[in-house]
């Protein structure tokens, strides 16, 4: 089974921090239309797998007017190819893949982003609050959820196929990954944080499951 509510987050950030437990994440509270929203962001996965990450400048979305035209919010997500859903296997950028595994860096587990001193995590924490000051957008993909109806947000901001089939693997499909795209109205450019699991395969099926 596919994730559920695979959808895209559209709001201003306020603040994030590193949220440490069971599984490692980043949060980011987002200000939207129906919020406070808590964005969940993966830097270490439950099962100890390494996480591989890519921090894109001047990064180019694939429609880019479809995104800038959403209003504040959640918006739910067809996972099918012609709209915005992501797929890092399949989405295409002027006829290039929009992310590649040679383009992702891997951040070992011990590390995680849990220290300060991490370049990966001080890169997330100038973007943020160069956001911030900027009054800048993110566009969050991933799951939707509610927490008891207290704290709405999103999760699975990854790379949400390729699981082995006995970890994960009831996450499979395709055009549904997650990740972060961040527009900044001052400079009118956009950067893209894209997040991968190094036991995630990225030759896939139609189903999203490792070929």
């Amino acid at each position: 089974m596919p994730i559920t509510n695979y959808s895209v987050l559209q709001g201003q950030p306020t603040a994030g921090k590193v949220v440490t437990g069971s599984s490692t994440h980043y949060q980011i509270t987002m200000q939207a239309t129906g919020g406070p929203f808590t964005v969940a962001v993966n830097i270490e996965s439950v099962d100890g797998s390494e996480v591989l990450y890519a921090i894109l400048d001047n990064f180019q979305p694939p429609d880019p007017a479809a995104l800038l035209a959403f209003v504040s919010g959640m918006h739910p997500l067809p996972s099918q190819p012609g709209g915005l859903a992501l797929d890092f296997v399949r989405s295409q950028v002027v006829g290039q893949p929009i992310i590649t595994l040679a383009q992702m860096a891997l951040l070992p587990k011990k590390l995680a982003l849990t220290n300060s001193a991490d370049p990966a995590l001080n890169a997330v924490d100038t973007l943020l609050n160069q956001t911030i000051a900027n009054k800048g957008t993110i566009f969050a993909f991933g799951s939707a959820y509610s927490d008891k109806g207290k704290v709405d947000g999103i999760h699975d901001i990854h790379m949400n196929q390729g699981n082995p089939l006995n970890n994960h693997g009831s996450d499979n499909g395709i055009w549904q990954d997650g990740a972060l795209f961040i527009h900044q109205p001052t400079t009118q450019t956009w950067t893209a944080v894209f997040i991968a699991f190094q036991t995630e395969s990225w030759n896939t099926d139609n189903s999203g499951n490792p070929i």
